[in-house]
């Protein structure tokens, strides 16, 4: 009677420790993993959230004074006034924010310029003996954390003084670094305000 009493009081097996312990581990790896992916989807959600953001505020600044300037251009040195069908990586404007400048019996404004270059967006404004050009004093207006493959510019209907121009904007690149970076592309069409020089 007593074999039958020390028997119903064993504990676990080694098997049985064994099998719990493998249960265990499965449970606490399928948990982490899910924890993990729940943690990528959250960085990778800020980093598109931080690029678009930022890139939406490089594009409405640049729309809003884009659209009451006049005289565009693509690149530093081109003439005003032309389209640029093709695109380019620079465009340049006679800006309300720039300094005047006398031209003939006329007053003009200066320019002001945006640039796309490295993996970023530059800006030059011509005010307070600031002259951009090559050695110019270009800005950045996107962050870092943002990386852009291009931006192009386009300026349309400039020839035809029954139309407004109309300046086209892309931007391409990708937001986040490694395994949470995603890539976008963002478009912004930009029609002129007001055709007439000041």
């Amino acid at each position: 009677m007593l074999k039958n009493q020390i028997k119903k009081e064993k504990g676990f097996t080694l098997v049985e420790m064994m099998v719990a312990i493998a249960v265990f581990s499965i449970v606490m790896v399928t948990a982490m993993s899910a924890l993990l992916n729940v943690i990528d989807a959250n960085n990778k959600a800020r980093a598109i959230k931080t690029a678009i953001n930022n890139i939406s505020f490089a594009l409405e600044g640049i729309s809003k004074d884009m659209r009451v300037g006049t005289d565009y251009a693509c690149g530093l040195d081109e003439e005003p006034n032309g389209d640029c069908s093709d695109g380019g990586n620079i465009i340049k404007y006679r800006s309300i924010r720039a300094d005047e400048e006398s031209v003939g019996d006329s007053v003009q404004r200066k320019y002001a310029y945006y640039k796309f270059e490295g993996t970023q967006i530059f800006t030059c404004l011509e005010k307070d003996g600031i002259i951009c050009g090559i050695n110019g004093d270009f800005t950045p207006i996107t962050s870092t954390e943002v990386e852009m493959n291009s931006v192009w510019f386009y300026v349309l209907g400039t020839g035809d003084p029954t139309k407004q121009p109309r300046l086209i904007m892309t931007v391409s690149g990708k937001a986040g670094k490694g395994k949470i970076s995603t890539e976008f592309d963002l478009q912004t069409s930009i029609s002129q305000i007001n055709r007439q020089n000041d």
